[in-house]
Order: structure tokens, then sequence, then C-alpha cells
């Protein structure tokens, strides 16, 4: 009788020994699991946060007190300046093309005096004040900001910032534009690659901090 009592306490005792080991494997596979999760989280939201952080570097937003202010003052996207800024002038301040578009925002002085003339102020600056940031950038969004009102929608406007008035004749043939007022085809090469790096510049600024 003491001898099958042995036995059966034995039995019991490594029957619970067995289920408290299932037990603690499961609750070690739970922890191990939650820990490879949290790690496989962890690594994608750093590798994503990095990812970003270098991607800034190419589209940053120098000279952001300017830009503000002009978004303000002429009811533009920021996202939008800063894309003319990286297409025109890759941020220089200094930029001047061959053709004599000066300044961060790549305006033709000619053009420069005619804003002025424009906004009551003519002879207020000079054309090398198109060099200062602050200038440029005010008067760079406030031509687009005219070309926006002029043609009434995003694309012309870019398109009319790289060419000028002659996409009104583009809007009005419709080979180029069958409702005269979207641009389904810009005849001249560079206008056309322009105003698609300044529409994927200007999607990557909305990404990155919009």
């Amino acid at each position: 009788m003491a001898d099958n009592y042995r036995r059966y306490q034995s039995r019991s005792v490594k029957k619970a020994e067995r289920k408290k080991t299932r037990r603690n494997v499961l609750i070690w596979t739970v922890i191990i699991a939650g820990i490879a999760v949290a790690a496989v989280i962890f690594v994608l939201l750093f590798h994503r946060n990095t990812a970003d952080e270098l991607k800034k570097l190419s589209y940053p937003r120098k000279y952001s007190e300017y830009v503000d202010k002009a978004a303000r003052d002429y009811n533009l996207q920021p996202a939008l300046i800063y894309a003319v800024i990286r297409t025109e002038s890759g941020f220089n301040p200094e930029a001047q093309s061959g053709v004599g578009a000066m300044g961060i925002m790549q305006v033709m002085p000619e053009t420069f005096d005619w804003l002025m003339d424009q906004r009551g102020e003519t002879g207020k600056y000079t054309r090398d004040d198109l060099l200062n940031p602050a200038v440029c950038i005010d008067y760079g969004s406030y031509l687009l900001r005219y070309f926006y009102d002029y043609y009434g929608i995003e694309q012309a406007a870019v398109a009319a910032y790289n060419a000028g008035f002659v996409v009104g004749e583009w809007l009005e043939n419709p080979e180029y534009s069958p409702d005269g007022k979207t641009l389904t085809v810009i005849p001249y090469p560079e206008t056309s690659d322009y105003v698609d790096k300044v529409e994927d510049a200007k999607e990557q600024y909305i990404k990155l901090y919009y």
C-alpha cells in the first residue's frame, strides 16, 4: 500500500513538473517572440527615421524665415516655394545663370524691374539686390503667385515661372491643352523637365515635413 502511494505520488510530482516545464517554455516563447517583434519594429522605425533624416539633407529648408513669410503673404504652400528654390538654384543665393537670372529663385533682372513696377515699388531695389535671399524669395514668390492667379492652376504657374507668358499660347492650343487649363503636353523640353522636377520636389517636401 505504501509503495503504491509512493509510486502515485512520484507520478503526480513528475506530471506537475512536466506541466510546470511546459508552462515555463510557453512563457519564455511568448517573451522571446515579443522581444523579436519589438526588435523588428525598432529596426523598421529606426531605418525609416534614418532614411528620412538622410533624405532631408537633399531637401533642406534653408532661409525658412523668408519662405514662411512669403508663403503667408502670397498664400502659397511653403513646400512649393522650397521646391522652386531647390530646382532653380539648389539654395545658392549667389547663383547666376547663363541667360542672366539671378539669386536663389533665379529671377531675371528685367522681370525684377517689372515686378517692382507692378507693386508700386519702382526703384526700391537695384538688380544686385536679387542676390539677397530675403528680396529674391519675396519677389520670386510674388511672381509665382502672379502666375498662379493669372492661369488658375499650379502646373501652369510653375511652367510660366520657367517659360513666361508663352504658357498662355500653349493653353490655347488644343494639341497641348484640350481644356484650355491643364497642359497635357509642354512643348519646351526644358520647361517640361522643370515642371516635373518642381512637382516631384514639392511632393518630397510635403512627405518629409508637412
